[in-house]
């Protein structure tokens, strides 16, 4: 009997950690090179709630890629991300609860969080050249998306 339950148990907890949440995302960046900002928006196409952060700044995300174009070979080519501590021990982190078939928008300003990830004046230096970056952050609990949890977005252009 004692083998049972504990078969049982084993086999929840491997459905309960094993779910994903289902969601769609679209950026639109029609404004980035004049403001630095963009707009993320996730729609949640689950039949359950699932929490989401409130907001997307530099202490829960990261640029996970960026490209430079390169005039002379007419494509994107990696350029190296910075390493930088930031402290966001002072931040406190909230969360929203997105419901079935809403739609929660991130107002992003990739400018001051690349001077913070990246380096400063850098959304400055690079404004006249063509590049692209992705972003990823968690949606909220590992408990309620399981792998699902961490978001990475498709190619975002600036120019």
């Amino acid at each position: 009997m004692k083998k049972l339950i504990i078969i049982l148990l084993l086999t929840i907890n491997i459905f309960a950690y094993a779910q994903k949440c289902n969601y769609l995302i679209a950026v639109n960046a029609e404004h980035v090179k004049q403001t630095g900002k963009f707009k993320l928006l996730i729609k949640n196409k689950d039949d359950r709630s699932f929490k989401i952060r409130k907001e997307v700044n530099f202490c829960n995300m990261r640029v996970t890629e960026l490209e430079l174009y390169n005039e002379k070979t007419q494509s994107f080519e990696a350029f190296s991300l910075a390493k930088k501590d930031v402290d966001c021990f002072t931040y406190k982190d909230k969360s929203v609860s997105l419901k079935p078939g809403q739609t929660y928008i991130y107002d992003v300003n990739i400018k001051s969080d690349f001077e913070v990830v990246q380096s400063n004046k850098f959304f400055e230096a690079f404004n006249d050249r063509k590049y692209r970056f992705k972003i990823s952050f968690s949606l909220d609990s590992y408990d309620e998306c399981g792998d699902s949890n961490t978001l990475i977005t498709d190619w975002i252009y600036k120019n």
